[in-house]
């Protein structure tokens, strides 16, 4: 897509450009920074650098650094296999169609690029409100909060960088689309956060009825936003992307039904399976890309539901990439899980959360954190909603195909409160953390537990892959001599890893082997 017409945040640092047939097509490539009061390089002034393009299909894409040469780069989702080749100083990648690529070059994690592949924008409704090539204030008149009418669509096309928030509140059946931008930089989070709540939601860059569906919002990408992303209001994300990381508060899809297809790297929670029920709806987050620069990914709890509350919500097909670490413990702060929260903290034992589902979830490199936490927890950050003892019972809560390539820092949590406010009902089933599946047996190396949690569950899928063995000397036929010893190498590789090789000879077991490189030395008999 072209640009604003201003130059005003075109990247220094970055070019791209999509190959149409025999034709390398530049794809404009934005750039906003600010400092960072979060995990992410802080007290510096990190940027995102990002682009986004319309495909039908698989396609390369090229990359060149201003000024200098590209060495390295490296990709994120990592789960996707995205390889660069380097050639005379530029990179080359190929992608699919709502592929989102976080690329690292040469090594500068602190001015990462973006590129998102999107399919192709949808036609311009008639009637529209719309924002073509340019950089707009949104609504001047009303201090840039705009406020949507009923079954409006509010089209954001290629180039449009637009200032400002959209207000949906008391609508119904509006759209907001389109490949553009929304940015939250005329305000910063210093000045919104130091609001009361209610003032700062106002800033939320969607803002919503807390238990309607208002808006489905579809492509667009939000940036810079002061304070939360979205707040209610919204029925169906699809296809966002949020880049809000350098500040706490910047919070995700706050109270959206379904999130699909969709990547974020902000400064707070990203996904809230907490609101299931919100409008009368279940949650549903799936096929997206999370990253975080403060807190935990998944936001399962908190207050508490009623038992009367039978929504569920259900996570499938993430990617992880986090910065959340235990840094600011010392200095007063909870300690976060990188990935899976669910504190309860209600003064009334019928309440809880349960018929939450978490599949297919990839968390990449060594995190800084313990991966999960599920506890009865007086809520950290004050206000009205402490409640001490933290009462409240939770069940039914699945996570199933699990995987940090790494390790965490610390042991995850299972703990409720005392005999009637516990966790129960809950598995783990095919944990895998640094290449090693979490057991019952083994579980202690990576949860700490306690007695009020009952039905705890880590189990394993059943092995269908064979195991892969050879020998590799002496070779195949080879000559030995009698009453010689011979020393047999094997090589032995298997999914679930390998614990030991044995040697046998006519079928006699002569030893076993637990260290690689595998041996045995066998004396030939006469």
């Amino acid at each position: 897509y072209p640009g604003p017409g201003v130059n005003t945040y075109q990247s220094n640092l970055y070019t791209v450009e999509v190959l149409d047939g025999s034709i390398w097509v530049p794809s404009y490539v934005y750039k906003y920074s600010r400092v960072s009061a979060t995990l992410w390089h802080q007290t510096f002034n990190p940027s995102v650098n990002f682009t986004t393009f319309g495909t039908d299909g698989q396609v390369s894409v090229r990359i060149t650094k201003i000024g200098s040469s590209i060495t390295t780069a490296s990709i994120s989702p990592k789960s996707k296999n995205i390889t660069a080749q380097i050639n005379s100083g530029k990179a080359t990648i190929t992608l699919n169609p709502l592929d989102k690529a976080w690329v690292i070059i040469n090594g500068d994690d602190a001015n990462p690029l973006f590129i998102f592949a999107d399919n192709f924008k949808q036609a311009i409704p008639a009637g529209a409100t719309y924002f073509g090539s340019g950089v707009y204030d949104i609504a001047p008149n009303t201090a840039n909060h705009y406020h949507a009418s009923s079954n409006e669509t509010i089209y954001l096309d290629g180039g449009a960088w637009v200032r400002g928030n959209i207000d949906v509140r008391g609508t119904s059946n509006v759209k907001i689309m389109g490949p553009g931008i929304l940015s939250g930089d005329l305000w910063t989070s210093e000045t919104v956060n130091s609001l009361s709540f209610n003032q700062k939601m106002d800033y939320a860059m969607v803002r919503g009825d807390w238990n309607g569906n208002n808006a489905d919002v579809n492509d667009i990408t939000i940036v810079g936003s002061p304070s939360y992303n979205f707040f209610g209001g919204t029925h169906n994300a699809y296809n966002i992307k949020l880049l809000s990381p350098w500040y706490y508060s910047t919070d995700g899809f706050q109270a959206v039904n379904h999130v699909d297809q969709s990547f974020a790297f902000i400064g707070d929670n990203v996904f809230f399976p907490i609101w299931a029920g919100i409008g009368n709806d279940d949650v549903t987050i799936t096929n997206s890309f999370a990253g975080t620069s403060n807190n935990s990914v998944f936001c399962g709890g908190f207050w508490g539901n009623s038992a009367s509350n039978t929504f569920t919500s259900f996570a499938d097909n993430i990617d992880i990439k986090t910065y959340n670490s235990d840094a600011w413990v010392p200095f007063g702060a909870p300690l976060t899980p990188v990935a899976f929260q669910i504190w309860v903290d209600t003064n009334d034992s019928t309440k809880g959360y349960s018929n939450q589902t978490y599949q297919n979830i990839r968390i990449e490199d060594n995190v800084g954190a313990p991966l999960a936490q599920l506890k009865n927890m007086v809520y950290p950050w004050g206000g009205s909603n402490v409640f001490d003892p933290p009462l409240g019972n939770s069940y039914n809560i699945l996570f199933k195909n699990i995987t940090l390539t790494g390790t965490q820092d610390g042991l995850s949590e299972v703990k409720g409160y005392d005999g009637s406010n516990r966790f129960h009902g809950v598995t783990f089933d095919n944990l895998v953390i640094n290449g090693t599946r979490v057991t019952e047996s083994n579980r202690g190396n990576y949860f700490s537990t306690n007695s009020y949690v009952s039905d705890l569950n880590f189990l394993t899928p059943p092995d269908i892959i064979p195991p892969v063995v050879s020998i590799t000397s002496p070779a195949n036929n080879s000559k030995v001599r009698k009453n010689s010893n011979v020393t047999i190498k094997a090589s032995a590789s298997d999914n679930l890893g390998v614990s030991r090789v044995e040697f046998f000879v006519n079928g006699v077991l002569k030893c076993p082997d637990t260290t690689a490189p595998y041996s045995c030395v066998w004396l030939v008999p006469s």
